[in-house]
Order: C-alpha cells, then sequence, then structure tokens
C-alpha cells in the first residue's frame, strides 16, 4: 500500500483511495473531502466504503493530488504560494492530468492553480507560437482564420 497525505493525528479518521492503475493511498477523511467535492459527497453520502475508487486518477497523479492536499488541507497544512509555483512546474502532460483530475475530483482550488498555469505560457504569444507550444494542428483554411481576426482583432494584437 503507498503511503500518503496524512495528519499526524492518531484518531483521525483515514479513508482509502484505488487509483485507476490499482495502487492504495490512505488519507485522512478531514482533508480530503475538504479539499475534494466529490470526495467529500461519498464521505456524506456513507457511498464510500471500505475503499473509495478513482478510475479517472492514476498512481502518479494522485499522488501529486495528495501531495497538494497534504500541504493545504492537512492539519499543519498552510496556504504557500512558493510551494503552488513550484508544484505546477511539471512537464505538459502531467500538468494536464492534474487539471482533469482536479475536475474529476471536483478540487476547485488545484483545477484555478493548473489552469492558471497553462494561461501563463500563453501569455504573450501569437497564435503560431501557441499552436506551436501546445502541438495544435491550424485546421482553419486561410479564408476562415482571416474572417475570425476581422471578427476578434484584439485576440491577435
Amino acid at each position: 500500500m503507498a503511503a500518503a497525505a496524512s495528519t499526524s493525528t492518531a484518531t483521525a479518521r483515514m479513508v482509502r483511495l484505488r487509483s485507476s492503475d490499482g495502487e492504495l493511498f490512505e488519507v485522512a477523511a478531514e482533508a480530503i473531502a475538504a479539499a475534494s467535492g466529490t470526495i467529500k459527497g461519498m464521505l456524506e453520502d456513507d457511498c464510500a466504503a471500505d475503499v473509495i475508487p478513482l478510475p479517472n486518477v492514476t498512481a502518479a497523479i494522485l499522488s501529486r493530488v495528495l501531495e497538494y492536499v497534504n500541504e493545504h488541507y492537512s492539519e499543519y497544512g498552510i496556504d504557500d504560494d512558493a510551494f503552488d509555483k513550484d508544484f505546477v512546474k511539471v512537464d505538459n502532460d502531467t500538468l494536464y492530468d492534474l487539471i482533469l483530475a482536479a475536475n474529476y475530483l471536483n478540487m476547485e482550488k488545484l483545477l484555478d492553480l493548473g489552469c492558471m498555469a497553462v494561461a501563463e505560457q500563453m501569455r504573450g504569444k501569437t497564435p503560431e507560437q501557441m499552436r506551436s507550444h501546445f502541438n495544435i494542428v491550424n485546421d482553419l483554411s486561410p479564408e476562415e482564420e482571416e474572417e475570425i481576426r476581422a471578427e476578434i482583432p484584439w485576440a491577435f494584437k
């Protein structure tokens, strides 16, 4: 069983989470419920039996999510901007997976953090630079692109 975010309080209720690839993580129920609306709902509705399956979150990403939970929602967690800035300094695939996990788990603060990191990557880039950075194929005809540029010229400055 993989170790994960937990508080040091011996009496804290613990829950187990199963990643999509079968790894188990034990975490303080109070911390994960405070962070995740999805899991909070399962705990409140008593839908969480022995293990809460998370079919949309791999072990690698769940481990990162629980690192975030431990930093911000555990008994000793604090809001730390330096931690957040370093937390999203990951490759794009990991960042996108964190965003998807945050969305699935209904973790608004983590979702906002991930989306802000992607937005920061876009800052100051031309549409062509963004296509290159995010590997986006331009499937617009020259006429369609010109029409869009004429409709919203501010977006291309």
